[in-house]
């Protein structure tokens, strides 16, 4: 896929309110030097890109942001951060005598991501581009950037129909596929450079958008219409991983079932599982994350048949259960589609605190499972060491797996169904 093409979609879905009339409250130079403080903060810090584009919109006092505002900043912060591997490698190409870092590097991001992916006249990405790193830097570092961004203007053919192969140097592969060089090596020893290759260029583009209802699931290609029948927004890997745990419950034939989702929030499990019928016990350790399961709950009229529990007062109790769900926290490295920042805020010493806690939650789950019950444990985390916890007493039943590249290109979800030895 290349580079263009792959964000042709992304770019649509970015800009759909500049693209619904509304103007910009503040100049487009503006609104780059606070997508390059959108930048800094998501480098310096582990929130996600949303948390970061409004703590920087909410610090900017004194200034008014429309729609339009908003969504440029969050088009072309979410833009950088998917191929920034690509786009270091193309201004340190052109870099010789010294790399540029800190904010001049970040607006030369914004204004090579500009050339090569976006309808933007390359005069005018130039231009801008040049015009805020003179206002923030001084006339040396915009003449710098200049020279530059018409280097890359001059050979953007060749950038947008980059590719490489395992013959490739190291260095371009690891930036090509737009990945920290820990992960990529990771997947790389897990998987094989051509999986690596596919899944990176995968999740460079934007994921569609699903609609999960009772009776169907609805790919919103064109966004909310606001005539869709009640249901909420789940991404369609999730969706066929309930639809799987629903059938292999059915298989199994045992009602009612004892069923706690004890990782829930935002619901999406423990509503896929009522919609189908079954009855659940819905638990998160984070109360405000918990907070929006309540709501979607309480909007969806499942109060019924979704209890909810504090975190607490399920850890602490000596209760047990026929099904318990663990979606584990995890590095999530299978959703950086949807979120391109976790490439560039995780690291292996996260992983490692992860697996952690993953060993916690399952041995909280072996002592509190009914005789012959099931675990079901899945994770959004494609590697190999976040998906291959031993849990004494039981067997696998069953191994799932989705990836980006694959149909229905959705996110990288994978799920172990652990079972009792002697169901």
């Amino acid at each position: 896929m290349e580079l263009r093409s792959c964000l042709q979609a992304s770019i649509q879905s970015g800009m759909a309110h500049a693209e619904s009339g509304r103007k910009s409250a503040q100049s487009l130079v503006e609104l780059r030097s606070l997508a390059a403080r959108v930048l800094a903060h998501v480098s310096t810090s582990k929130d996600s890109l949303e948390e970061s584009v409004n703590l920087v919109l909410s610090a900017a006092s004194g200034k008014t942001f429309q729609d339009f505002d908003r969504a440029w900043i969050y088009e072309i912060a979410s833009g950088v951060l998917r191929f920034k591997g690509r786009l270091d490698f193309i201004i340190d190409t052109y870099s010789l005598k010294k790399k540029p870092t800190g904010e001049i590097r970040r607006f030369l991001q914004i204004g090579v991501y500009q050339l090569l992916a976006q309808d933007v006249p390359p005069p005018l990405a130039v231009s801008e581009t040049v015009q805020a790193i003179r206002q923030h830097d001084g006339e040396a570092p915009s003449k710098f950037a200049n020279a530059l961004l018409r280097k890359v203007s001059d050979s953007r053919e060749s950038w947008i129909h980059w590719k490489v192969s395992e013959a490739s140097p190291f260095e371009e592969q690891v930036a090509w596929c737009s990945l920290p060089e820990w992960l990529f090596k990771k997947l790389r020893k897990e998987r094989g450079s051509e999986w690596v290759f596919s899944f990176s260029e995968a999740v460079l583009d934007r994921p569609q958008v699903w609609y999960r209802t009772p009776a169907e699931t609805i790919l919103l290609n064109e966004g909310y219409r606001g005539d869709e029948p009640p249901g909420f927004v789940q991404d369609i890997s999730n969706q066929k991983l309930v639809d799987a745990v629903v059938e292999f419950l059915k298989e199994r034939g045992k009602s009612p079932l004892r069923i706690l989702d004890l990782c829930s929030a935002p619901g999406g499990k423990s509503l896929g599982l009522a919609f189908a019928g079954f009855s659940v016990i819905a638990t998160d350790i984070d109360d405000e994350r918990l907070q929006r399961v309540r709501e979607n709950v309480s909007r969806l009229n499942l109060r019924e048949k979704i209890e909810i529990s504090s975190y607490s007062a399920i850890h602490e109790s000596e209760a047990k259960f026929d099904v318990i769900w663990i979606d584990a926290p995890c590095s999530s490295t299978g959703i950086i589609r949807r979120h391109p920042e976790i490439k560039w805020n995780r690291t292996l010493h996260d992983v490692d605190r992860m697996v952690l806690a993953q060993e916690d939650l399952m041995t909280w789950a072996g002592r509190h499972l009914s005789p012959g019950g099931l675990v079901i444990y899945s994770t959004c985390s494609l590697l190999d060491v976040e998906n291959n916890t031993k849990v004494q007493g039981f067997e696998i039943g069953k191994r799932l797996e989705w990836v980006p590249q694959n149909a229905p290109r959705g996110d990288g979800i994978r799920a172990v169904f652990y079972l009792h030895k002697n169901c």
